[in-house]
């Protein structure tokens, strides 16, 4: 498959990732996470899997009790912050607890104009998390109203929060001090990329010219 037939492809997945979640009496349930299913032209190899998009430059954390949370991530490209394939877990983003800032409800809309919508049209990109599967939140209806309004024209993914998330969380909300080398990282949950030591030269080996 050429790269101008992929783009569309990759396009289309990302704006899939957008699965509504299903609402009843006002309680919301986290979509499972699914492969995307494309079609393919007969006697063309399929696509390679579809990148799972986990953080994006916005994004908002619903807690337990309903509150909001809000950090931002550096973005690199389209999908940075993301495995290479669907079933990667996400990259570990070193998020400390002074990154996230508590949102009050009343102050959400406001928010999000300020900080989503003053962006420019193609770099309104929001992820949210959700710590439990089922979640009721005045202030996810506020995110989710917003997200859903197409005159906004933002492209939005919700799924349940990174172990990451959940661990630099509970550290800002018990005030304790944080140190990322002090977890026990579950490796099926959290992926690190390779570190390279800076300290290790590379000598070219000798040439004998005689």
């Amino acid at each position: 498959m050429t790269f101008k037939k992929f783009l569309p492809f990759l396009l289309t997945v990302f704006i899939s990732c957008s699965q509504q979640p299903t609402r009843t009496n006002d309680v919301y349930i986290v979509p499972p996470r699914l492969t995307p299913q494309v079609d393919t032209m007969p006697n063309e190899p399929p696509p390679p899997p579809p990148i799972q998009t986990y953080y994006l430059a916005t994004n908002f954390i619903i807690d337990t009790s309903g509150e909001v949370y809000f950090y931002e991530q550096p973005q690199y490209g389209w999908f940075c912050g993301t495995g290479f394939n669907w079933d990667t877990p996400p990259e570990f983003i070193d998020l400390k607890p002074k990154d996230i800032v508590r949102v009050p409800i009343n102050s959400i809309t406001d928010f999000i104009k300020l900080n989503v919508l003053s962006l420019d049209s193609n770099d309104r990109r929001v992820a949210i998390g959700s710590v439990k599967d089922t979640i009721k939140s005045i202030g996810l209806s506020k995110i989710l109203a917003a997200c859903n309004d197409n005159s906004n024209k933002i492209r939005w993914t919700f799924r349940k929060t990174t172990q990451e998330e959940n661990v630099v969380l509970n550290f800002k909300k018990l005030n304790r001090r944080y140190n990322s080398e002090d977890i026990k990282w579950d490796s099926l949950k959290i992926w690190f990329p390779l570190k390279i030591d800076s300290s290790i030269k590379f000598t070219p080996p000798e040439t004998n010219d005689n």
